[in-house]
């Protein structure tokens, strides 16, 4: 074959690429379902939301308090994902993070959300009190058995890249199903000194709360869950209950992401959970965040009833700090989940001795008080 011969074809498939460019795989989408449980005899209920990789376009699911675009139905992309379980805010439910689990099935991920019961949008019963974090931890337990058991979801999931994901006391649950474990010894301390109108946990009704907090029986028995592999904990409350000892068993990946106008999650819990970690989490920071920004956009309805968290942040900050929690969660869970064979996990460790942390108090600030 001559030269011109070639130089011609050449041209003609360079001609070619440039006018009829290679179709791209089409985009996944979020495809969409609920299950729900009910266990007469043991009076267990739980509403799950379901998100999967999809293909069919999106449209509007309207569930009254959250709406939302999904494939609500559609049929799922073949194979088996990796799985991301979410736990909500106090004031939320297992439709408030639509936007962050929408991101995750577009990427590929599974994701199960319960609605946690006695600490969501109809009812916060456990607001400051061990079973906020213990039951919730527990609950995340039971929504990996349930997704891992059911005929229709089962089949998506690969049992071996399952990650937890949870924001507030939600945040707190996925530290524990890490590995981690409470411990009381810095709290009696805690508020000496400080302001009650400037610590959200020192007013007078919330100590009441937390001292029964402290004194709850078997607080710092284990919640792990080892078949999460990763966990990303965003604005997690209750770090004074927290020491390095009682964080010391964490073993798998971690993600922090601090809130930075969230009042639970000051800057003083974020510098103490990053100082008593065993190894160094990856460290995310939402500068304009707050409680009520990290929950999805509201519906219609949840706007009217609850005007203080629906309608109280700007839009565009509430799609900014939605974008940036999406962006860095679905970054570190295709990190650590994203590969088929994730390393193994590491051996489960033996329970170190505990060492009694001595609390300390502010000296100065605690003389004046008294007098």
């Amino acid at each position: 074959m001559s030269r011109r011969l070639l130089f011609s074809l050449y041209l003609f498939f360079i001609c070619l690429a440039l006018c009829f460019p290679a179709v791209a795989a089409p985009t996944l989408q979020p495809g969409f379902r609920t299950l729900g449980i009910w266990n007469p005899d043991t009076s267990v209920r739980m509403d799950l939301a379901v998100w999967y990789p999809a293909r069919r376009s999106p449209s509007r699911v309207d569930y009254g308090d959250w709406v939302f675009s999904a494939s609500r139905g559609a049929a799922p992309v073949e194979g088996q994902h990796p799985l991301v379980v979410l736990s909500h805010d106090s004031a939320g439910s297992r439709f408030s993070l639509h936007a962050l689990a929408s991101q995750l099935a577009r990427n590929g991920f599974v994701v199960v959300a319960p609605t946690h019961a006695h600490d969501n949008v109809d009812s916060m019963d456990t607001l400051f009190t061990a079973p906020q974090v213990t039951r919730r931890a527990r609950q995340i337990n039971l929504a990996l058995d349930i997704a891992l058991s059911h005929p229709d979801v089962a089949p998506l999931i690969d049992p071996q890249r399952i990650g937890g994901l949870g924001v507030g006391p939600g945040g707190t649950a996925a530290l524990l199903i890490a590995g981690a474990r409470l411990d009381s010894t810095v709290w009696p301390l805690y508020c000496a000194g400080k302001d009650e109108d400037a610590d959200p946990y020192c007013t007078p009704w919330a100590r009441q709360r937390m001292n029964v907090f402290a004194a709850a029986p078997d607080l710092s028995a284990s919640y792990r869950d080892r078949r999460v592999r990763a966990a990303s904990a965003v604005a997690p409350s209750y770090a004074m209950f927290f020491t390095p000892t009682s964080l010391s068993r964490i073993r798998i990946p971690l993600q922090l992401l601090r809130a930075e106008k969230n009042r639970l999650y000051t800057l003083q819990h974020a510098e103490r959970l990053l100082g008593s970690l065993p190894q160094p989490p990856q460290l995310g920071i939402l500068p304009e965040a707050d409680a009520a920004s990290l929950m999805s956009e509201c519906g219609p309805t949840l706007k009217q009833t609850l005007p203080g968290m629906c309608l109280a942040v700007p839009a565009a900050r509430r799609a900014a700090v939605q974008e940036k929690m999406a962006a860095e969660a679905v970054a570190f869970f295709l990190r650590e989940l994203g590969t088929p064979n994730p390393p193994p996990l590491p051996p489960e460790p033996e329970d170190p001795p505990i060492v009694k942390e001595t609390p300390k108090t502010d000296r100065p600030a605690a003389r004046r008080r008294a007098r």
